[in-house]
């Protein structure tokens, strides 16, 4: 059975759909992924919006990517980055953000259990 491959993964959802109708343009089923999440936690969680075809399509869907440049400038970015040695910790800067988000939101969903069994008791 095939499935879903992602492609892409874009900072900005419009890149995102630029790419989409690209591929849509030339015949390629596509679909784009995390719109919403990465738009509400934007600044908070690196998400990006992914960009997914059909297996049968990824060598075609990769030649289009290739030739559309919309790669060019976040590769150069994160090849910047990979060999910055000055950077340190800096590298580790949206893991551990999101991290801290998972951390708050554990803590807030336990605290709201322990209220509601406090002002309901059985």
């Amino acid at each position: 059975m095939e499935h879903l491959v992602e492609i892409a993964n874009f900072a900005q959802a419009e890149t995102a759909e630029i790419l989409a109708s690209l591929l849509r343009a030339e015949g390629i089923a596509c679909t784009t992924r995390d719109e919403a999440s990465s738009q509400v936690l934007r600044g908070a969680v690196d998400i990006g919006v992914r960009v997914e075809v059909m297996e049968h399509n990824v060598p075609r869907a990769l030649e289009l990517l290739k030739d559309s440049g919309l790669l060019q400038p976040e590769a150069e970015a994160e090849e910047d980055k990979n060999t910055d040695a000055s950077a340190g910790l800096a590298g580790y800067v949206p893991a551990l953000r999101k991290l801290a988000i998972i951390l708050v939101a554990l803590i807030a969903g336990a605290l709201a259990i322990l209220g509601y069994l406090r002002l309901f008791p059985h």
